[in-house]
């Protein structure tokens, strides 16, 4: 009973993914021809908003053409996008509902809860100059952020630092400084609750 459970499992996924191909394809090929900065995150959002298995298939294989490198066993659940082409991601990585991931290098091994903001930085505009309105201030750049491997990352963090290996940051944190390897953090701002 096992290996026939098995075998029909894996032809839905064949079947699945052979659908899918289409789809990826064709958003790779927007997201390729882009003109303008905006337009890979809102290809990218479109493809986040295909929904079932079908629409994580999509996700897995638009992401693997068009992302700077992604792992094996990589899910992203229904209205997760990356906003750049430049984010790494290693294997064995669940990005739960609804996460917005920006510059950002995850290792393996990791669980995200749904709503994880990952900014790409602390510095990203400027609100120096009085005369101006911070709207109207230059844009300081974005810069790369590290998740290490074993992380697990509660619902609703915001993400704004790098963070060691095996480690947990508590639902609702908003992490803006380094998290140091095998560590727990929570709070807004988060800080080291106990080394694990």
């Amino acid at each position: 009973m096992r290996f026939i459970f098995k075998a029909v499992k894996n032809t839905y996924i064949s079947i699945i993914t052979i659908l899918a191909l289409p789809f990826a394809l064709v958003f790779l090929i927007m997201g390729r021809l882009a003109i303008y900065a905006g337009a890979y995150s809102e290809v990218s959002i479109i493809v986040s908003k295909i929904p079932f298995l079908f629409g994580q298939i999509v996700r897995y294989y638009y992401y693997k053409a068009t992302l700077q490198k992604l792992g094996k066993n990589v899910t992203f659940k229904y209205g997760s996008f990356c906003q750049y082409p430049s984010a790494r991601i290693g294997n064995r990585v669940l990005i739960g509902y609804y996460n917005a991931i920006g510059e950002v290098e995850i290792g393996d091994d990791v669980v995200i809860g749904g709503f994880v903001n990952f900014i790409s930085g602390t510095t990203q505009h400027s609100f120096e100059d009085q005369t101006q309105t911070i709207s109207n201030q230059k844009a300081l750049g974005r810069s790369m952020i590290t998740i290490g491997s074993d992380i697990w990352i509660g619902s609703n963090a915001v993400i704004a630092s790098s963070i060691g290996n095996r480690c947990v940051i508590g639902a609702g944190s908003v992490l803006v400084k380094p998290a140091e390897d095998q560590s727990v953090y929570a709070g807004n701002p988060a800080k080291l609750i106990k080394k694990i």
